[in-house]
């Protein structure tokens, strides 16, 4: 993907369209321009790529079957069809049955710019006035209704049926307004569906967020180390040397550097393993997210079409490329190396409960002998890890066999990307738990950081967010106000996205 470069900076210019080109977008890129409504043109080449695709699917269609387009779908794969393009509004208009909360505006944005990608790919034989219409409703902030439910992994079939009824004028977009923008074609209707845009948005989304949230997970868990003594050894570049997982160096890496112009003095030889594996775990699990958005990458720049229409060959290949098996995977990875780094937070936590390993009274508390302080933090955390756990089974062993057996495996790559949205959810739960107890541990201690540092600036905005009051009381708005704080950038001076 690229962005077109201006000749002149004398005078301000209205914010440049974006180029898709099919073949080079990226989860990065993906994120940041579904965060609001963008300007998006095709690559003229892939483009006319597109059209070209269209051309060869009606020529084929003259001469031999293609499914979704002169056939039925699913079981009825063997019924010819010939009444144009009224099979493609009852296809359209049948698939486009959801249920759940409606999805996010950014998620469907991202969806509808992944799908205009794929298209200019080549392969999907829709006509191309599809691609302007979407890039025309994402830069109008038109967002269709789409139900966050029906997909199984095999195509988000009914999501993208809900995004052509809202193209088409057929149904409401999110704030109530009918606007057409599109006419189907006949032979449109299953090419526009058949794909995990939608899937791959819900993952890519998710992965940002994860990126973010392990940064944060690192910096409280240094926090978390000076306040419970904890030993620097585990974090050295000779340790990290003799095993040589990228990840676990990154991890290690990052430590040294927050941990420089700091004293650190370690009260015992050795820690558990909540400090002494966290390079171990945090590596693992960065190198995991790494895997999926290397997926997702794929995901967004190929053409996963069935049937494929291959305009060098001039013939059409039936086949699987839409089942989402690969990302399913990706995506349960991703979850029990995401649950793991939780449960290391939650380790840590009883450490700071723990007064001999602080050298602070029991759950930090403050006031009459026999207060609680965080006592039912760690209650929050062991129901929050519960969250997690039920989550984190693997939707790739899900199964099913649907439409009289002609659809007989699925990969429920989308309900794994909703759980991998709700292990994040849960897993803040967690680390707000240990960054109110590292906070209080530090303060308790006297421990002050120099806030010209990033690991002291960190700890000077995280008790900015909280109540300073160490006595009894509830801690329901701190950990509101937490939760908050680790949905931001750990660092607003810098990107710190892996």
């Amino acid at each position: 993907m690229t962005r077109r470069d201006s000749s002149s900076t004398e005078e301000p210019h209205p914010p440049l369209p974006v180029v898709l080109d099919g073949a080079q977008l990226t989860v990065d890129q993906l994120t940041a321009l579904a965060r609001e409504p963008v300007v998006i043109e095709p690559d003229p080449a892939a483009l006319d790529h597109a059209r070209r695709s269209w051309e060869t699917a009606v020529r084929i269609a003259e001469r031999q079957p293609i499914y979704g387009r002169t056939t039925g779908v699913g079981g009825n794969r063997d019924t010819s069809v010939s009444d144009g393009v009224d099979q493609d509004l009852r296809l359209l208009r049948s698939h486009a049955t959801g249920s759940g909360p409606a999805l996010p505006d950014h998620v469907v944005r991202a969806a509808m710019i992944i799908r205009v990608n794929q298209i200019l790919n080549g392969g999907s034989g829709l006509h191309p006035d599809i691609v302007t219409a979407l890039i025309d409703a994402v830069a109008a902030d038109e967002q269709p209704t789409v139900h966050a439910r029906g997909a199984i992994g095999t195509g988000d079939l009914s999501a993208f049926s809900e995004i052509a009824l809202g193209l088409m004028g057929e149904a409401p977009l999110r704030d109530g307004r009918f606007v057409t923008r599109w006419t189907a074609h006949q032979g449109d209707a299953l090419p526009l569906i058949s794909t995990n845009a939608m899937t791959v948005a819900l993952a890519a989304s998710a992965t940002d967020s994860v990126a973010n949230w392990l940064e944060h997970s690192l910096i409280v868990g240094v926090l978390s180390l000076l306040a419970t003594r904890s030993s620097v050894e585990p974090f050295a570049a000779r340790v990290q040397a003799a095993r040589r997982h990228l990840g676990q160096e990154e991890v290690a890496g990052r430590v040294r550097e927050l941990l420089a112009g700091h004293r650190v003095q370690a009260a015992r030889v050795q820690d558990s393993y909540g400090f002494r594996a966290l390079p171990q775990i945090l590596g693992a699990t960065w190198q995991a997210l790494q895997r999926l958005r290397g997926t997702l990458a794929i995901e967004m720049n190929s053409s996963s079409e069935n049937p494929l229409i291959s305009v060098e060959d001039d013939a059409v290949f039936h086949n699987g490329n839409f089942h989402g098996m690969p990302i399913a995977l990706a995506v349960d990875e991703a979850k029990l190396a995401l649950s793991s780094a939780a449960l290391l937070s939650q380790c840590r936590l009883a450490n700071l409960s723990d007064p001999v390993v602080t050298g602070l009274r029991p759950f930090l508390a403050d006031g009459p002998a026999g207060s609680s302080g965080t006592m039912l933090l760690e209650y929050t955390t062991s129901a929050a890890i519960a969250e997690i756990r039920m989550a984190a089974a693997p939707g790739s062993l899900g199964h099913t066999v649907i439409s009289r057996g002609t659809e007989d495996h699925a990969s429920f790559a989308s309900q794994a990307a909703t759980q991998l949205t709700d292990i994040l959810a849960q897993s803040r739960i967690v680390l707000a738990c240990e960054l109110i107890s590292a906070v209080r541990a530090l303060g308790q201690q006297n421990h002050g950081l120099d806030t010209t540092t990033e690991l002291g600036a960190y700890l000077d905005r995280a008790r900015a967010c909280l109540d300073p009051r160490t006595t009894d009381r509830p801690l329901s708005d701190d950990l509101k106000a937490a939760v908050k704080f680790l949905e931001q950038m750990p660092n607003p001076e810098k990107d710190t996205t892996r």
